[in-house]
């Protein structure tokens, strides 16, 4: 069935370009971000960030997998650039589960995310010890919740109407999420503010650092989600899905521009991101895998070697300087 376009070419083509230049940029800044987390093990690799590492994940799959079904969707619907072809029913809930499945994860695991920040403000002895399976079934649930929501959505396509749907499945867990977001950073918040025994060795100092970029992380995601929010809860309602194409393209780049802006804030926040970011940039060599030791031995070489250099280069001077009185 041949689908009728709603807009012209020269106003689908600049949306395409800003769209596919999202993509690339989420697939590479997430690809950099993974890789720096991976190399600085000693900085990086802790369990407070297995999370974050796990959410550039996901992020990456957004570029790779939603972003561009999401361009195939809404071009092939709404512009004359390609025919879009009805498929056969299993391979269009294929289609429609991987377009909004990760996007979905992303979310989740801004959920886990704040409530891992707020076991560890709340009890920081006890979070030094969390084991690394509790982290693993964290991962497990992030996966887990979003699959199974895309699944009733599948069931329930056939059975109820589209505005019960994006009632229940959209709008109410896009509140349920930023109302624990919300609610678990404001507590984060008040105790930091309120603790009597504030604690200023190295650790609870790197905590807290933590806990603010992935508080910043959590405020940016959700303002590119709210829009998006709003819109399917007014579009859901009202058969002009598509009539007001530009509205609909601005809210899904914002919508995408939640798995970008996070390398960002990292480079923005994270010391051990920065140099691990300019080591893979520059080509810079990485003294924290050095010993200490070996450090100094190094060091001393070099003084040594540049001890030579400037005799040498003195005794070049004296020769030349007699030379030229002779």
């Amino acid at each position: 069935m041949k689908v009728q376009p709603l807009c012209s070419a020269s106003q689908c083509i600049p949306w395409l370009v800003v769209l596919i230049i999202e993509c690339l940029a989420i697939v590479i800044l997430n690809i950099i971000t993974i890789v720096v987390f991976v190399k600085k093990k000693r900085q990086l690799q802790r369990r407070s960030t297995y999370l974050i590492i796990h959410l550039a994940i996901v992020d990456l799959l957004v570029g790779i997998v939603s972003g561009p079904l999401q361009i195939e969707h809404i071009m092939g619907w709404s512009c004359p650039l390609w025919n879009y072809k009805q498929r056969t029913i299993w391979p269009h809930n294929l289609s429609f589960v991987f377009l909004h499945l990760f996007s979905f994860a992303s979310l989740t695991n801004l959920i886990a995310v704040s409530l891992e920040r707020l076991h560890a403000t709340f009890c920081p002895f006890k979070h030094r010890f969390v084991r690394k399976w509790v982290y693993r079934a964290i991962i497990i649930a992030i996966w887990l919740i979003p699959v199974v929501r895309e699944a009733v959505q599948i069931f329930l396509r056939g059975i109820v109407d589209r505005v019960v749907i994006n009632t229940y499945l959209y709008c109410l867990f896009y509140a349920v999420s930023l109302f624990v977001i919300c609610v678990s950073y404001i507590l984060i918040i008040i105790k930091v503010r309120c603790s009597r025994h504030p604690q200023f060795h190295s650790r609870s100092k790197r905590e807290r650092k933590l806990t603010g970029t992935a508080l910043i992380v959590s405020l940016v995601s959700l303002l590119c989600f709210l829009p998006a929010m709003i819109y399917a809860g007014w579009a859901g309602n009202y058969s002009t899905y598509f009539i007001n194409f530009h509205i609909h393209m601005a809210v899904l780049v914002l919508f995408l521009g939640n798995s970008l802006v996070n390398p960002i804030i990292y480079a923005r926040r994270m010391p051990g991101f920065r140099e691990g970011l300019l080591q893979l940039v520059y080509r810079v060599p990485d003294l924290s895998r050095i010993a200490p030791a070996n450090l100094l031995l190094r060091n001393l070489r070099r003084a040594k070697i540049d001890g030579r250099k400037t005799i040498d280069e003195g005794v070049t001077h004296e020769r030349n300087d007699i030379e030229k009185s002779l």
